[in-house]
């Protein structure tokens, strides 16, 4: 099967090797048989200013890129894709890019509110930034597990561009914001920010030094897709 894993920026916001270091590492959790393969938003030039370079978390980009998710998913459709994967745990534009598409759409972020849901009875959610908390909390509420959520805590950490990102200080920061939340009672934390999981910091590690469970929304991300197209196939076999 063919995914497609469509970063939320442009070409230009991933230079210098953060589009290939994502690919790498989340091609890793793909089950043999599976090709996964990255799309882009279109830049800032196509899109008349909508497409720009954000700063990583930033409220605005979950809202504008909203915009154009929609479109790019429906692309990857009618390019044969068999599955996309929205690369942004805010999952801007994620119920309009099912409308339009007629492959299954994964959003990270709603995968793994789910599946926290499954493994433990009291979510608790970091997010990259102050800027990010409102969105998140309306994202819980439209997945349903706001009853479950203790607390969605920011990180406040700028990262910097990826050649110069420090992975051991990105774990330190997201397990000081993860523990805040464990403190409170979280027994299972569920992390936005994919610059942060998986491709700078291990969920296992963090959950680790924590003591409670850590989740990758990438791995989770990847096998619901996976698995989606696999059920997908196995029901239009049956009615044949």
């Amino acid at each position: 099967m063919r995914i497609q894993l469509i970063l939320n920026g442009s070409r230009e916001r991933y230079k210098g090797g953060a589009d290939d270091a994502r690919l790498r590492v989340w091609s890793t959790y793909c089950a043999p048989g599976t090709e996964l393969e990255l799309g882009y938003l279109p830049g800032e030039q196509e899109t008349g200013g909508i497409s720009k370079e954000y700063a990583f978390g930033q409220g605005d980009a979950v809202r504008n890129h909203a915009l154009l998710y929609p479109e790019a998913c429906a692309r990857a459709s009618a390019d044969g894709y068999d599955a996309v994967i929205m690369h942004c745990c805010s999952d801007p534009g994620l119920y309009e890019a099912r409308r339009q598409a007629r492959i299954p759409v994964v959003g990270p972020g709603e995968a793994m509110l789910r599946a926290g849901l499954v493994i433990g009875r009291s979510i608790g959610m970091t997010v990259p930034s102050d800027a990010a908390v409102v969105h998140h909390w309306q994202q819980i509420r439209a997945v349903g597990v706001a009853e479950h959520v203790i607390g969605v805590e920011p990180i406040n950490r700028p990262i910097g561009a990826y050649a110069g990102q420090d992975a051991e200080a990105m774990t330190d920061a997201l397990t000081v914001a993860a523990q805040r939340l464990v403190d409170r009672g979280a027994d299972v934390i569920c992390p936005s920010g994919l610059a942060f999981v998986p491709v700078r910091v291990s969920a296992a590690e963090v959950g680790r030094r924590l003591g409670v469970p850590v989740l990758d929304p990438a791995y989770i991300a990847v096998r619901t897709a996976e698995m989606l197209v696999t059920s997908v196939a196995a029901r239009q076999k049956q009615s044949l």
